[in-house]
């Protein structure tokens, strides 16, 4: 009778453990990994995860969510190819503990099912020419973002703002081209790189902000690729030209005003002319 009771305690005992498991596991996911993966919805920024856990075991998906870009330096021919399919987009490193990773894998195994295609990209089909203008002015900062946050030239560049932009995050000429009109709306969502979290997880981007950087983003990419981003390269090589010249102009103006004799030439000028 006492070993049933105590057998019955185990069982009940990993029902609540799976159960408590599986909901971190799907908190986790969502708060984590949704705005960049599906399980079963198909691709977003990265692959659908449905069945993942059937491709590959426990311990190397553990590497990969942990530090994929270390699990890729290492040489692992899964990573290395996944990394060349995304296009070297790697996802940060997750900086949780490793029972929550187990959690998560845990709920995408749980979800089973299949990987599915990804679905059609309507997320900036009705983007206008105002969209995209107004989203040039937010990624500049010549227009305020309304939650006060910084502008994305700060970190970024791109090819129509040549000469300006920051060189700590990639250049964003192609990110359409990378993540699609939906996968630029997740990661201005849920912000998944720490310079992003860091800048904006008090300063959020609203709905309209994103849908404008989105177009703006979308607009750059398609001028990059139809060969119009020459048109700022040129705009920049006239800009350096002419700065050139000014300073070629004001440095002859400070070499005529150079002195000619030395300091002390007055001096003896005056004194000759008393001795006379």
């Amino acid at each position: 009778m006492v070993f049933m009771q105590r057998v019955s305690m185990t069982i009940v005992f990993c029902l609540v453990t799976f159960y408590a498991s599986s909901q971190d596991g799907a908190d986790l996911f969502k708060r984590t990994c949704s705005p960049c993966h599906s399980i079963g919805g198909g691709r977003l920024v990265g692959p659908d995860l449905a069945g993942v856990t059937k491709k590959a075991d426990k311990v190397w998906l553990t590497k990969f969510i942990k530090n994929s870009a270390d699990l890729i330096k290492s040489g692992d021919p899964a990573a290395v190819a996944i990394g060349k399919e995304y296009n070297n987009l790697l996802m940060p490193p997750f900086i949780g503990s490793e029972n929550e990773v187990s959690a998560i894998i845990n709920f995408i195994d749980s979800k089973g099912g299949s990987a599915q295609s990804a679905a059609a990209d309507t997320f900036l089909n009705a983007a206008s020419v105002e969209n995209v203008m107004r989203g040039k002015a937010l990624f500049s900062g010549n227009l305020p973002l309304k939650n006060a946050g910084s502008s994305c030239i700060t970190c970024h560049s791109v090819h129509d703002v040549a000469g300006i932009g920051g060189s700590l995050a990639k250049s964003l000429n192609l990110s359409y081209f990378i993540l699609k009109g939906q996968g630029i709306k997740a990661i201005l969502q849920s912000l998944p790189f720490p310079a992003m979290t860091n800048t904006y997880a008090t300063h959020p981007l609203n709905d309209q902000e994103i849908y404008d950087l989105a177009a703006y983003l979308k607009n750059i990419s398609q001028t990059m690729v139809k060969g119009q981003a020459t048109r700022s390269t040129f705009h920049f090589l006239l800009l350096g030209i002419g700065g050139w010249c000014l300073f070629m102009l004001l440095l002859f103006g400070l070499w005529r005003l150079r002195k000619r004799l030395s300091v002390n030439h007055a001096i003896f000028a005056r004194q000759m002319a008393t001795e006379k």
